[in-house]
């Protein structure tokens, strides 16, 4: 019992001190994969995205809240653009706007991630 207490006390302590510290946790790229993998058809020829890429956009949307989370979106989805060559940015620029989902950037391969608030 007395370990449980303990435990409880130092988790609420890192709850409370974790602000103070600045430390923010990232979207592992993975995660975005998974989410946006469904997009792959629609990245490949456009079209129609189906409502699942929708989904999966809106899910990265979402969980990328602070400009750390953005900036890392952002990077992981050059990166994997870049590694795998399937990437029609024409179509992917377009996405947000056909899924209705607004974004605080512009996809494209030029986007300087670094620049994103």
């Amino acid at each position: 019992m007395a370990n449980a207490k303990l435990i409880c006390a130092l988790s609420l302590c890192m709850v409370v001190t974790a602000p103070m510290l600045n430390i923010e946790a990232s979207i592992p790229c993975h995660t975005v994969k998974v989410d946006l993998a469904a997009c792959l058809g629609y990245f490949l020829n456009g079209g129609k995205a189906p409502p699942s890429c929708c989904k999966g956009v809106q899910n990265v949307n979402n969980a990328a809240r602070t400009t750390k989370d953005r900036r890392d979106t952002c990077n992981c989805l050059k990166t994997t653009a870049k590694q795998y060559h399937i990437v029609n940015f024409r179509f992917a620029a377009d996405l947000p706007r056909i899924c209705r989902v607004k974004i605080p950037y512009r996809i494209s391969a030029s986007t300087d991630c670094s620049r994103i608030k």
